[in-house]
């Protein structure tokens, strides 16, 4: 309960965050058109700083083994979900069907999902949440690409050549080699890396500004996608964890598997709006998905966590 707290109390935070999108929009102060450079200067330097200031850190074993099973838990999870999404949000006329599946599979993991692994577990949930968002990228910018595009070729540079993955690997070369940053520059990555989250929710409000909510509420298709992202699928991955005992393989396997249940739990995820812009297809109903999986998630988070614990 202590724990659902917690997320609840980080999650009201974010809502107040986002009104304050909201405000900014509403009297002029920014506009729709520069959120967008906002947000790739969010995705493009605040995330792979995010991601590099979470991985300057003493190694330690115990921790190495519990990273290592985090990218094998976030691989699992990302082809169980674009399977199962597959199955229940089938192709039809209207190409909304790519956006629900857009984002019922991709969750906000690094926006939403650092700072409530920072507030639950620290910076060991911190590091395992990179690995999940590393995952994250891969399968974003090759699967996501093709769900919206119906592009089905592989390209090495869409897996290795983004933000995401790019901070990752930094990252990971300065945990293993052990190589400290420069405190001048470490700390300017801190602070760059401190900006995620009121930015990125701030960014969400002013994304969600726009959105016709009595509209939305009506729309069908968008509970399916909404429960898929921030139920059916974590759930789906909480009952393999207990089933497996996946928390008593390794030490550490309590945080290592809280952490994965925290990312893949998230809203759906704002590339949800900002890719789906990039292609030309309804942006509109991309942030109705995000509106209505981010306001849900202040309930379904603390459920998921609680559930986590008593079972």
């Amino acid at each position: 309960m202590e724990l659902a707290v917690i997320v609840a109390h980080q999650i009201v935070i974010m809502f107040i965050l986002i009104g304050i999108g909201i405000i900014v929009l509403k009297k002029g102060i920014v506009t729709i058109e520069s959120t967008k450079n906002y947000s790739n200067f969010l995705l493009m330097i605040v995330t792979p700083a995010l991601i590099i200031n979470a991985y300057q850190r003493e190694l330690v074993k115990e921790q190495l083994e519990g990273l290592i099973f985090s990218f094998i838990l976030a691989i699992i999870f990302h082809i169980l979900s674009i399977i199962v999404v597959k199955l229940i949000i089938r192709k039809r006329k209207s190409t909304d069907y790519k956006v629900e599946q857009m984002g019922a599979i991709y969750s906000n993991c690094g926006f939403m999902g650092f700072p409530v692994l920072s507030a639950l577990l620290g910076q060991d949930g911190m590091l395992y949440g990179t690995a999940f968002v590393g995952v994250f990228n891969i399968f974003l910018w090759t699967n996501g690409i093709s769900l919206l595009s119906n592009d089905t070729k592989l390209s090495i540079k869409k897996i290795f050549l983004n933000p995401g993955v790019i901070g990752v690997i930094v990252g990971l070369i300065l945990y293993f080699t052990q190589i400290k940053l420069p405190s001048v520059i470490g700390e300017s990555i801190g602070y760059i890396a401190s900006l995620n989250t009121p930015l990125a929710m701030i960014i969400t409000g002013v994304f969600l500004a726009n959105v016709d909510m009595k509209a939305t509420l009506k729309n069908i298709n968008i509970y399916k996608s909404v429960l898929l992202r921030i139920l059916i699928l974590p759930l789906m991955m909480l009952i393999l964890i207990k089933i497996t005992n996946f928390e008593n393989w390794i030490s550490g396997g309590y945080e290592v598997a809280l952490s994965h249940i925290i990312s893949c739990s998230c809203p759906a995820a704002s590339s949800t709006i900002l890719l789906v812009t990039k292609m030309n297809l309804n942006s509109e109903h991309g942030a109705e998905l995000v509106a209505i999986s981010t306001l849900l998630c202040v309930i379904t988070i603390p459920i998921l966590t609680i559930i986590f614990n008593v079972l």
